[in-house]
């Protein structure tokens, strides 16, 4: 079963406004919040570009050691993701690099 379509067109949520009012970010432009969450990194070659200027290694940004496995790899991306998230708080430029992290050592 599933539900049946109201026939209302969806609303945009980059776009249309909210019916509860609108989430403009730490610094009141939510333009700025649109394009951060538009970031991701197209390629393993883009984030390894972004962390080319980084000291650190990718397994050290997530806090690994040598020899990861894929969950401990997962797991780590999220602790670290729920820390650093700019919705809970966070520096965009630390997400960044931890996002960038994981997906080098992911792809």
């Amino acid at each position: 079963m599933g539900r049946k379509p109201s026939g209302k067109p969806r609303r945009n949520i980059w776009t249309d406004p909210s019916p509860y009012g609108t989430y403009t970010g730490e610094h009141g432009n939510p333009d700025q919040w649109r394009e951060f969450f538009r970031f991701a990194f197209a390629s393993k070659e883009d984030a390894q570009e972004y962390l080319r200027q980084e000291p650190d290694s990718p397994l050290s940004i997530l806090g690994l050691a040598l020899g990861a496995t894929l969950n401990e790899i997962k797991s780590a991306f999220r602790k670290l993701s729920l820390l650093h998230h700019p919705d809970k708080g966070g520096n965009v430029q630390l997400f960044k690099k931890i996002l960038a992290a994981y997906t080098v050592l992911t792809s």
